[in-house]
Parts: C-alpha cells; sequence; structure tokens
C-alpha cells in the first residue's frame, strides 16, 4: 500500500521552535512543531570581546564553544558556534551584536538567516518537499522522499476550485460570447460569474486562496 506522502508548504519560527505545515495529496492539512535552537559563528580572531559579552547578556540561554568551520575563501577557520536555547534568543542575540557594532558582519556565519531557513538547511528540507509519515517507537516522525535538484515536480492542490460554463443545451464550440461560468468550491459553495460582473472573479480568487503566515 503506498503510504500517505504530504508537502511541506509554510515554515516558520515562533519564540520556541519551528512550526510546520503540510497538506497531503486529498488536501487535508496538518502543522507540526518542533523546538529548535538556531545558532550562528563567530571567526575566532578578534572575537573574544563579542563572547565576553554575549555570556554577560545571554548567560545560560546561549551555549558556546570552539569548532572549525568551511570558509570558500578561507578555508577551513577556527570559529566560535554560538547557540540559542530558542529563536527568539537567537534573534536578541544576533540584534545586540549588531546594534553594539562589537565586530564586523564579515566575521559572522548565519547572522542573515531566519531561524527557520537554519532548520530547513539543517535538516535538509525545502519549501514544497514531498515527505513520508514513518512510526518510529510510537512516535510519527517524517521521511524526505524528495530531491531538491527535481526540476519535475508537483504542487499539492491548496483549495479545490471547480469552474465550468453554465450552460443548458448549448453547444460551447459555436458561442460568440463568453458565457456564464458555475464555480464550485470545495466548501459547497455555488456562484454564477457573468460578463457583467467578471472582475468580481478576480476579486473572489484572491479571496478564496488560504494562506498562513
Amino acid at each position: 500500500m503506498r503510504k500517505t506522502r504530504l508537502q511541506i508548504f509554510d515554515i516558520y519560527s515562533d519564540s520556541f521552535g519551528i512550526h510546520i505545515w503540510m497538506i497531503s495529496e486529498n488536501g487535508n492539512r496538518k502543522s507540526i512543531f518542533r523546538r529548535f535552537k538556531p545558532y550562528f559563528f563567530l571567526k575566532s580572531q578578534k572575537s573574544e570581546k563579542a563572547i565576553e559579552l554575549l555570556r554577560r547578556r545571554f548567560k545560560n540561554r546561549i551555549s558556546i564553544k570552539k569548532t572549525v568551520k568551511k570558509d570558500l575563501l578561507d578555508g577551513e577557520t577556527e570559529v566560535y558556534q554560538i547557540t540559542a536555547n530558542t529563536p527568539v534568543t537567537y534573534l536578541k542575540a544576533v540584534s545586540f551584536i549588531r546594534k553594539n557594532r562589537i565586530v564586523e558582519e564579515v566575521e559572522f556565519y548565519n547572522i542573515q538567516l531566519t531561524p527557520a531557513q537554519i532548520f530547513m538547511y539543517e535538516k535538509k528540507i525545502f519549501p514544497f518537499c514531498i515527505v513520508e509519515p514513518v512510526t518510529r517507537n510510537g512516535t510519527v516522525l517524517y521521511k524526505k522522499v524528495d530531491k531538491i535538484d527535481n526540476t519535475d515536480y508537483q504542487v499539492f492542490d491548496l483549495r479545490v476550485m471547480k469552474i465550468k460554463p453554465d450552460l443548458e443545451g448549448e453547444n460551447p464550440k459555436y458561442l460568440k460570447y463568453l458565457p456564464p461560468l458555475s464555480i464550485e468550491f470545495e466548501e459547497g459553495q455555488s456562484i454564477i460569474i457573468d460578463d457583467e460582473n467578471i472582475s468580481y472573479l478576480s476579486h473572489l480568487l484572491k479571496k478564496k486562496i488560504l494562506t498562513y503566515s
């Protein structure tokens, strides 16, 4: 039996972690929450003052360790990895560093990224990525079954809307005018659009598109 497939269509952070919205092939919507500790890096040279100020300002809300990171220009570079306990702490720490101009921005890695972008990079997922649910030890997880370099991909329907000509016994092949359009939404609502209020169709389409923030 084929497993249920879901497609990621929105990811955003709140004060404590990451919200992921997914939609299944039959239109069912699902959201999951994952706690996440975002991080950024500081080049270790000339960063001691910044590290000390961060420790004093955020105390146990951040952890700091030395590691090595690959740089496009400098190759392997020794850096401090500053990991925040929550996305909101990450944003405050980045703002604190920028506001106080403790070090130049070229000494940073990751500060131009949002917590949601860091999460996607770490989990190797991307917008409209297709996943399948798997159960491990009674917990439902989601396994990626998609590739980022796949150019022939499908976007699942976010909302079903059926549009057809409203005709009674007429052959549309011989019509010389735009016939009225019958529009049926998945909630069961139906309306008729004729050539006198066709501009209303554009307004209606925008109104009916479901968005998440």
